[in-house]
């Protein structure tokens, strides 16, 4: 029961649906009362007409333009959280203002059950509304990720696979020909795992690792499969990455399609709190959140999971805070990782102002500042033969300038970059998906999991930017 209540989704199916349906009916039900209290006739000199039907569609409609400017404000020009929130949001503010204020309004001339009614009415226009928020974000999937609780299971894998049974993906194709590779699960699991700090220290929540079905199947040999290491924003965990990003589900229908074959990937936390924002730098405020992802994360994988040895094998991407990270981290490290994947990133890591960020993170010195800033990172590892994905909503306007500052400069020191849009999304997961399943298929083509050459042209939600992948 707990689990079947912690999976119901927030985004599609039966739920949402259900609660929009129910505050229209709910809804329809007022408007429809009050009119057929017109029309039986208007009592009291015309006040009841007022009163039960002019007053509450004034209060609706003003209630709702309210709604629409305050949400426009705060998102557009104020920016007060650091991103557009874009239409949809909006548009839904304005929505849920609007029938919360006819339901309230409604409320006060009514008794019995017609009152009853309105306040219900009330707390569904609460919901519906951040219901529809959420959905054009995408960030919480589930009740469950509502909560801070999922439903994956842990699981100790240590030692899962010995880097002297590891084979070439191409030498497993061949023994998958051959007959030798035997029960392929239709799909890969997820597990939750504890990765040991042992270098940094770092106080980090437990890791989310998908395991695609070809390092599941039985066979002598399993294949030393690319990693995808990613990362949520901020406040964000790792289990978002996969409520969220739809993870399982992306890599699983890429998996069926190429013989089981997929990329391991990594939700790792560089957080280790919600409220936290490392910057992804070792620091003495946070502690040693770069140490921990580029040493202890990278070595345990590398240790224990049938992953891939070389950087070209390995990619690192994330959403808003956590594509700052990769951004950083993989262009200060193209020995880790040769593919980059962000979506909605900013032009520098940021917490505070400048002067304090410098002071409280970097011990005063600018110039450690200064290299984690994407573009000077770029700059001072170039020439690079990395390959960057960089994407960014259509309707985060924001972070699409933050992608037409960046993406020149990755091509222009040696970088094969493909800049993309996600049309009709702003800053949120969709987007992510959109960009991540591109990236998905050019480091499946870069890494051998796939013989066919990535297609933006596949891909109708995207618009180029910049660029064209690397083949």
């Amino acid at each position: 029961m707990r689990a079947w209540l912690m999976n119901i989704s927030l985004v599609d199916g039966w739920f949402p649906a259900t609660l929009f349906s129910v505050t229209a009916v709910l809804a329809a039900i007022l408007l429809g009362t009050a009119i057929w209290e017109t029309v039986a006739g208007s009592r009291d000199g015309g006040k009841r007409t007022f009163a039960v039907v002019v007053c509450p569609v004034v209060i609706a409609i003003i209630a709702g333009i309210a709604g629409l400017v305050i949400a426009w404000l705060l998102s557009d020009v104020f920016v007060v959280f650091g991103v557009e929130l874009g239409p949809h949001v909006v548009a839904w503010a304005g929505c849920g203002c609007a029938i919360i204020g006819f339901a309230i309004c409604y409320a006060v001339p009514h008794r019995g059950v017609l009152r009853a009614v309105a306040v219900v009415l009330t707390v569904f226009a609460v919901l519906s509304a951040a219901t529809g928020i959420d959905q054009a974000y995408g960030e919480y999937a589930t009740i469950g990720s509502l909560l801070g609780q999922d439903t994956y299971r842990e699981a100790d894998l240590t030692g899962m696979a010995k880097r002297s049974d590891l084979i070439s993906v191409t030498q497993w194709k061949q023994e998958k020909a051959d007959g030798s590779v035997s029960n392929i699960p239709a799909h890969g699991e997820v597990r939750k795992v504890n990765i040991p700090a042992t270098a940094s220290h770092f106080e980090a929540r437990k890791a989310l690792v998908y395991l695609p079905p070809a390092a599941l199947a039985t066979a002598k040999h399993k294949p030393a499969l690319p990693v995808i290491l990613m990362m949520s924003g901020q406040p964000g965990s790792p289990g978002r990455v996969f409520a969220a990003g739809g993870i399982q589900t992306m890599m699983d229908d890429y998996a069926q399609h190429h013989g089981g074959l997929a990329p391991i990937v990594i939700a790792a936390d560089q957080l280790g709190d919600d409220s936290h924002n490392t910057l992804c730098v070792d620091s003495p405020v946070y502690g040693n959140a770069l140490t921990y992802l580029t040493k202890d994360v990278v070595d345990w994988v590398k240790a224990n999971l049938p992953a891939a040895q070389q950087a070209q094998d390995w990619a690192i991407a994330g959403f808003s805070q956590g594509a700052t990270c990769s951004l950083q981290i993989g262009a200060n490290h193209p020995d880790l990782f040769g593919t980059i994947i962000p979506t909605g990133s900013e032009p520098k890591p940021t917490n505070g102002s400048e002067s304090s960020m410098i002071s409280r993170f970097f011990h005063g010195d600018r110039t450690a500042y200064e290299k984690q800033i994407p573009i000077n990172a770029i700059r001072n590892h170039a020439p690079s033969n990395q390959t960057l994905v960089i994407g960014a909503g259509e309707r985060d306007r924001e972070s699409v300038r933050n992608v037409e500052r960046i993406a020149p400069v990755a091509q222009q020191e040696g970088m094969h970059v493909t800049a993309v849009e996600s049309l009709g999304n702003a800053h949120d997961w969709h987007a992510v998906r959109d960009t991540l399943r591109y990236g998905l298929v050019v480091f499946g083509y870069n890494t051998g999991l796939s013989d066919a050459k990535p297609k933006l042209a596949d891909y109708p939600n995207l618009k180029r930017k910049i660029g064209r992948a690397h083949v």
